[in-house]
Order: C-alpha cells, then structure tokens, then sequence
C-alpha cells in the first residue's frame, strides 16, 4: 500500500480508504458482522483511511466503524474521518452532532471531522460553524477540520473564519467520468498542500 501525509499534520494516511457508506440502506450492507469483516480486511490490505458519516445509515455507519474497530483492536492502526451534515451547522448542531458521532464511534476523539456539504439550504454564518469546529479542536474533541464538496470560494471562506487551526483536507467528487474538480479545486489543494 502506498501513503502519503495528510496535509500539514505529519500523518501518513493510505492512498485508498476505506468509504463505509455501504453501511448503510443506501448500498444494503446493513450486517455487521460483513461490515466488521470488510473492514478487517481492508486493514489486513494497508488500509488506514476510514471514512464515514453522520448521515451513512443515520448512524449505522459510524457505530458499525466504531464497533469494529474497538473490537478488532486497530484503533491506534487507523485514521477515522467523518462528517456533519450541512443542514445542521448552527453552533448548537455542531457541538452536539460532535458528540453524537463521538458516542456512536466509540471514541475520545475524532481525527478528522468534515462538513458534509455546504450548508446551502440555510443561512448559517461561515464563521459560526467554523468556530465552533475550532473550538472542538481546542477541546480535544476533534483533531482536525476538513470539508466535503466545497467549492474553491467557499473553501477559502471558510478558512478566513479560522485563528488557531487550518484546513487539512477537501473532499471531493472525483472520478474517470467526474472530472470537474480538475478546473480548480485540485489546483487550488496542490497549490495550499504545505
């Protein structure tokens, strides 16, 4: 398996994760014994990228991840990354939807927490919900900050809202047909990696 560093943390991560949002009723893994399996297997393979979120399963995702992991006894083997919904990113849903996929991963801490999309529907203030995930790095409760499906002008807002942390990832949509993200975004993270 090939790794490369996360961003500015020093953290070598695997070049395929491990997207568990097959645990849920979208794609019908909803036993976990496959799901434990699957990702014993995909650590077995050099996997140590988990990705999941909130949303997966509601829920079912991130306590399958979570049982799974204190079960096999990997949790210092791998980096689990999750998300918070964009419909949910007022201060108060941050913090608890925090907690939420704390308890449900089983964890002290979260290593990477992601918004899940921009919270577009509402009109939540960048900089409230991006304090509030600051703040949760303060607390010890997340280790670092990450987004998901933003586009390049939304992401540079979002990190003018920040005073002691940056942004260490941007999750995209990326694929062999889906090559949208070649315009700007992926110019844009080569050119801010360091």
């Amino acid at each position: 398996m090939e790794y490369r560093e996360l961003g500015w943390t020093g953290i070598k991560i695997s070049v395929v994760g491990l997207g568990s949002w097959q645990f849920s009723e979208a794609w019908g893994v909803l036993d976990y014994e496959l799901a434990k399996n699957i990702i014993k297997r995909s650590v077995e393979k050099g996997i140590n990228f988990i990705d999941t979120a909130a949303v997966y399963g509601r829920g079912k995702s991130e306590e399958f991840v979570g049982k799974a992991v204190k079960e096999l006894g990997i949790k210092d083997n791998v980096f689990i990354a999750t998300k918070l919904p964009g419909d949910f990113m007022n201060e108060y849903d941050v913090f608890k939807g925090t907690e939420r996929s704390l308890r449900r991963l089983g964890v002290d801490v979260i290593d990477l927490m992601q918004v899940h999309w921009p919270p577009a529907w509402h009109n939540f203030p960048t900089c409230e919900y991006m304090r509030a995930l600051e703040r949760l790095v303060a607390l010890g409760k997340i280790r670092y900050i990450g987004l998901s499906d933003f586009p390049v002008e939304l992401v540079e807002s979002a990190r003018q809202c920040l005073s002691i942390t940056d942004i260490v990832s941007i999750q995209i949509r990326y694929n062999l047909v889906e090559r949208y993200a070649e315009k700007e975004l992926i110019p844009y993270a080569e050119r801010e990696r360091d």
